[in-house]
C-alpha cells in the first residue's frame, strides 16, 4: 500500500466532507434558531437532514480508500469526485432552504440541478465499488434505486411525488447503512 498517497487522498476526502457537514449543520442550526418561521418548507428541511446522513455515510466509507494498493492522479480525481458532487448538491439545496421568507413555496420541487447532481453521486458510488474491487454490492442496489428516484424527481413538479421521493431515498440510505453495518 502506498501509505503517504493513501493518507493524502483520505485527508482531501475528509476535508471536502467536513466542509459540507459544516454547511448543513450551520443551516440546520439556523432552522432551529428561527423555529417560529412558519413558512419554511419542511420538504427542504427533510432533504437537508438526508444530506447530513449522506455525509456521515460517505465519511464512514473513508476507510475504503485503503483498499487500493496504488494511487495515481486519475484515481485521486475519481475518489474526490464523490464528496465534491455531494458538496455541490448540498449548496444548491441549502440555497433553497435559506431563501427569504415569502419566497417561492415550490422551490423544493424545482431543484432539477440538485437531483441531477445527487443522481451522479449515486453513479459515482456504484462505480466506486468496481474501482475498489468489490463490484456491485447490496449498497450499489440501493444507490441504483436512489438514482432512479433522482431522475424521477428531476423532471417532476408534483409536491406529493417529491414527498414520496424523499421518503424512498431516505429509506434507501437507511437500508444501505444497515446492510453496510452487517457486512
Amino acid at each position: 500500500m502506498d501509505n503517504i498517497n493513501t493518507l493524502l487522498v483520505a485527508f482531501m476526502f475528509i476535508t471536502i466532507l467536513t466542509l459540507g457537514i459544516a454547511g448543513v449543520l450551520a443551516e440546520l442550526a439556523e432552522v432551529v434558531r428561527n423555529v417560529e418561521r412558519k413558512d419554511r418548507d419542511k420538504l427542504l428541511v427533510g432533504w437537508a437532514l438526508l444530506l447530513l446522513f449522506a455525509y456521515f455515510t460517505l465519511f464512514w466509507h473513508t476507510a475504503d480508500i485503503t483498499l487500493l494498493e496504488e494511487w495515481n492522479f486519475g484515481l485521486f480525481l475519481f475518489a474526490e469526485t464523490g464528496p465534491v458532487l455531494l458538496l455541490f448538491g448540498t449548496q444548491i439545496m441549502l440555497g433553497a432552504l435559506t431563501a427569504e421568507p415569502g419566497a417561492d413555496i415550490d422551490a423544493a420541487v424545482r431543484q432539477t440541478r440538485f437531483f441531477v447532481i445527487f443522481g451522479l453521486l449515486q453513479v459515482w458510488s456504484i462505480a466506486a465499488g468496481f474501482v475498489l474491487g468489490v463490484g456491485f454490492t447490496p449498497g450499489s442496489a440501493f444507490d441504483a434505486l436512489v438514482l432512479v428516484m433522482c431522475l424521477v424527481l428531476a423532471v417532476s413538479r408534483s409536491r406529493p411525488v417529491h414527498l414520496v421521493g424523499l421518503t424512498v431515498v431516505s429509506l434507501a440510505y437507511l437500508a444501505s447503512a444497515i446492510v453496510d453495518m452487517r457486512a
